[in-house]
């Protein structure tokens, strides 16, 4: 009766109370705490280790290591009387620690430093603790012993005592501990060849900024190539850089002392480039002592700012159009050839991915030029091999690698292990183990997908650490070998799989559009005026190299008002700008998801049920996916806004992560703060989602529904009497079971008590 009374109790507070669905608040981001800053005060610096990326890290008995990489910007160059301060915890545990606890540096252990290769100092494991020792950097470790520059600090554990006594030591290495640097400034070295230094310095402490400067009417080639120049730069980059296409108008807004600029175009557009000491001078437009042979030649130079001594102007010109395009694309490629000067280059033509390769379904890692590789090392290592799909191979579902590898025997295979990665995308991870010291062959199939036409990149990633021992009579480097006689398969795809549609939707930009290794299937479309949508390129451009790493890039571009027929056939395309400025988009505007109205630049959403008007003066940017009417195999993407403020959110839509992640479906509408999709079979507009004062002004029926579709459900009018009616008599069953209980209680504690009545009365007559 309880658990009636239970139920029943429940069941009608659920009947008689409103339901209200709480947001929980979100969990706070907490940030690591930041010990300290970069201090840089006249020509010394303060680095600390936390500012150049590095985390505590914790070395262990007998045997550890850790190593720290930085570079200092271009302009610097280390002198006599930098010192390093490291701090780091010490502790002790073991059997035998009470033997010797009280002695100074009992165990004959110590920490090693080392500086560019040079030995710089050692600290004894006195005691458990925190410690602090600073260490004078000498002249012979000022130099960078790495081909990069970069300078490189180790850190190594010698507790040798563990092998002897049942003691354990752990070394903890803090990122408190810091750099104090002395430098003087000096010209950056000027070289293409190392490209994109100095534009970019990997594990520098000072991040640099690079201005990609065009014309202010560029021409589209000249567009083109600025474009290819900075998905070159993202490809070469591989991570997040301050990288901004301007016209060479807008240059007058920056400060040129702040900033590497690389000038897009042919030498008549940049009068300010007669100010710069080029190997081969600009002056009335035109290149001087231009050797006759390069007239049509892309010219590459670069120079040292006469703006700021500290940093780098670039050239990417020719006397065309063309001939800027092949110097955009022999810059994009990171490897630029040099002669006799590092800073000039002239380029006489490029080779670009074909439109056919041949097909080759079988063959080694030796028949592509590789031999047989061994990574050696604590740590991860890799190793890169770069083959090439034809377009009959690429959606091939039964491609694999046979990959023929061993190994030494002094991996911890617990922890020890490696990984495959076909452009960009793991494939497999696999432990090492006992049995794989041997010649093993391990099958890798290729997902479907993940092949592009042209340059496919596998990359095979090793990390490989040992177990601690104290045997130093051999080798104490773990290695990985992967034979020369690995192979690939590749079959060509199983016929009619290329009439396979693709699934259309905004959360597989980028990879929907690139099927090109090049990125050559895509081309930007963008109004002439409108450099607000060129800038969205530019960024765009930089991360699509980024992200898909071509060897060279060969973006396409075009102004909206004259597309060729080659980018209407052969080109997946990403259109940026208004509406109302783009007329290529006339030619299927009532194709897209949410066709535009082209005199307010509005996307209509005629096809929702309910259509929200959004208020003056409020920006909203659109995205708009679609099959390409002019080719089934093609995407179209519309980057748009009701106004230029809208193009620029739109953008955003795309670039900046919190919004990217929120992508899906066909039709997308952002503030810049929200994002809200829908497909074209959506029944309710989205834009109130994310306008705020959104109002609806019309309601129209769904196609769908007068055609016999899936009808609308609307709340039935008995449906609220029947819920009263329900808890009045939920509450008289709960009335009736309450005054029930109560009855029967009584009844029963009557009846104890007349029973303890005639047991006192047996007991008083006894």
């Amino acid at each position: 009766m309880k658990k009636m009374f239970l139920i029943l109790g429940i069941l009608s507070i659920l009947l008689i109370t409103p339901f209200h669905v709480a947001a929980r608040a979100p969990e706070l981001d907490v940030q690591p705490e930041k010990y300290a800053a970069i201090e840089i005060n006249g020509n010394k610096a303060i680095v600390p280790f936390l500012d150049l990326g590095y985390r505590e890290r914790t070395l262990v008995s007998p045997y550890g290591v850790t190593n720290l990489y930085f570079n200092t910007p271009l302009s610097w160059k280390l002198v006599s009387g930098g010192e390093i301060e490291i701090h780091y915890d010490v502790f002790f545990s073991g059997a035998d620690l009470d033997k010797v606890i009280d002695s100074t540096n009992p165990y004959g252990g110590n920490l090693l430093f080392t500086f560019n290769g040079q030995i710089i100092g050692t600290a004894p494991l006195e005691g458990t603790g925190s410690h602090t020792v600073r260490l004078e950097i000498p002249d012979t470790a000022l130099l960078s012993i790495l081909q990069d520059g970069r300078h490189q600090l180790t850190i190594s554990l010698d507790a040798h005592f563990s092998c002897d006594y049942d003691i354990n030591a752990r070394i903890v290495i803090k990122p408190t501990s810091f750099f104090d640097l002395v430098f003087e400034e000096s010209s950056p070295e000027l070289n293409l060849s190392r490209l994109p230094s100095p534009f970019y310095l990997e594990n520098s402490f000072i991040p640099d900024s690079t201005l990609v400067v065009v014309a202010d009417e560029p021409g589209a080639l000249e567009l083109q190539s600025a474009l290819n120049v900075m998905a070159g730069f993202g490809s070469m980059i591989g991570r997040e850089y301050n990288m901004q296409l301007i016209t060479i108008g807008q240059l007058a807004g920056f400060d040129p002392s702040l900033y590497h600029m690389i000038f897009v175009g042919t030498a008549d557009r940049f009068p300010i480039l007669t100010e710069v000491n080029f190997q081969i001078p600009i002056a009335d437009g035109k290149f001087v002592n231009l050797p006759p042979a390069s007239e049509g030649d892309g010219v590459v130079e670069l120079a040292i700012s006469p703006w700021n001594p500290s940093k780098v102007i670039m050239a990417v010109s020719g006397n065309s159009g063309e001939a800027v395009m092949k110097a955009g694309q022999a810059v994009s490629s990171g490897r630029v050839f040099v002669y006799s000067s590092p800073t000039l280059a002239f380029v006489s033509n490029v080779q670009v991915l074909s439109d056919t390769l041949p097909i080759v379904e079988d063959f080694t890692f030796e028949s592509l030029g590789y031999v047989t590789e061994t990574l050696s090392g604590i740590g991860v290592k890799s190793q890169e091999y770069i083959f090439y799909v034809s377009k009959e191979q690429v959606l091939t579902k039964d491609a694999y690698v046979d990959l023929i590898y061993y190994h030494s025997g002094l991996l911890d295979y617990g922890v020890s292990s490696f990984s495959v990665d076909l452009n960009g995308q793991v494939i497999s991870s696999t432990p090492f183990n006992k049995e794989s010291e041997q010649v093993t062959t391990l099958r890798i199939k290729f997902p479907p997908g993940t092949l592009r036409f042209g340059e496919n990149r596998l990359d095979i990633r090793a990390s490989m650490i040992v177990l601690p021992s104290c045997d130093t009579s051999g080798f104490s480097d773990p290695w990985f070998t992967i034979s020369s006689q690995s192979s690939i398969h590749l079959p060509v795809a199983t016929a009619g799989l290329n009439a396979e549609p693709l699934l259309k939707d905004l959360k597989f930009f980028p990879e929907l559009f690139v099927t090109h290794s090049d990125l050559g299937d895509i081309a930007f479309i963008f109004p002439k005026s409108d450099v607000a949508s060129w800038v969205i390129a530019g960024k765009l451009a930089f991360s699509l190299g980024q992200q898909f790493n071509p060897l060279i890039a060969n973006l396409e571009a075009a102004y909206s008002d004259e597309v060729p027929q080659g980018i209407h056939d052969d080109n997946s395309m990403i259109i940026l700008g208004l509406a109302s400025e783009t007329p290529f988009l006339t030619e299927f505007n009532d194709m897209l998801p949410a066709p535009f109205d082209m005199a307010n630049n509005v996307a209509s959403e005629r096809q929702m049920q309910v259509v929200y008007r959004i208020p003056d003066g409020v920006s909203v940017g659109y995205l708009e996916l679609m099959l390409s009417p002019f080719n089934s195999e093609k995407s179209i993407l519309v980057v748009s806004g009701n106004d230029r403020a809208g193009v620029l959110l739109a953008g955003d839509g795309l670039l900046v992560n919190e919004l990217e992640t929120q992508l899906a479906g066909v039709f997308a509408i952002t503030n810049g703060k929200q994002v809200a999709t829908g497909n074209a079979s959506s029944p309710f507009s989205i834009v109130d989602n994310v306008v705020p004062g959104a109002v609806a002004v019309n309601t129209t029926p769904i196609p769908e529904i007068l055609n016999g579709g899936a009808p609308v459900v609307e709340r039935p009018v008995w449906l609220l009497p029947a819920i009263i009616i329900s808890s009045l008599i939920v509450v008289g069953v709960l009335g009736y079971v309450a005054v029930s209980a109560l009855a029967k209680r009584r009844q029963e504690r009557l009846k104890i008590l007349a029973g303890e009545a005639r047991a006192n009365q047996t007991d008083e007559e006894k």
